[in-house]
């Protein structure tokens, strides 16, 4: 079954990102953006304020198992690196650019097709669509004082977002 793509507001909420090494470099500065904290520490993890979420990045880390039953049991969704049988969120295949933002993910199944995926759609997309999205932004706000039908105000919207993307 595919997993659903949510899109989180983790500006108020701290990421704690367990283990050493490249990985949870990686992680860390991947989750840096979206959250007010990112705040590391070594196996086993502590804490004083709950988590949003934690990454376990120590793919082969014998208390993984045992620290993803704990977290699921208190209700802190858990991402293991390799082990998508143990996680309840799959961390994607990410595209940023300003307030836009792209996930990938395959399951857990593929991660390299992921990574693949977002390199293709990363070259795909404008690299100009920060300022894209803020003429969207301004756009919607005019047409919802001038044009009270939603579907009319909709067609328009995509007519004019059509001409930026195309000649971006």
């Amino acid at each position: 079954m595919p997993l659903f793509p949510a899109f989180l507001d983790l500006s108020h909420s701290t990421v704690l990102v367990v283990g050493e090494g490249p990985e949870a470099d990686r992680k860390a500065e991947k989750m840096a953006p979206f959250c007010n904290c990112v705040r590391r520490c070594p196996y086993p993890p502590t804490w004083t304020e709950r988590p949003a979420l934690v990454l376990l990045t120590e793919k082969d880390h014998p208390d993984n198992e045992a620290l993803a039953d704990h977290l699921l049991a208190l209700g802190i969704p858990v991402n293991v690196a390799d082990r998508p049988e143990l996680c309840s969120f799959r961390f994607p295949g990410l595209i940023v650019r300003g307030d836009v933002s792209v996930g990938i993910a395959t399951g857990g199944k593929a991660p390299a097709l992921a990574a693949l995926l977002r390199e293709r759609l990363e070259n795909a997309l404008p690299e100009d669509l920060e300022t894209i999205l803020d003429t969207a932004a301004g756009l919607t706000a005019r047409l919802r004082k001038t044009v009270p039908d939603p579907g009319e105000r909709g067609e328009i919207l995509r007519r004019e977002l059509r001409r930026y993307l195309d000649q971006a």
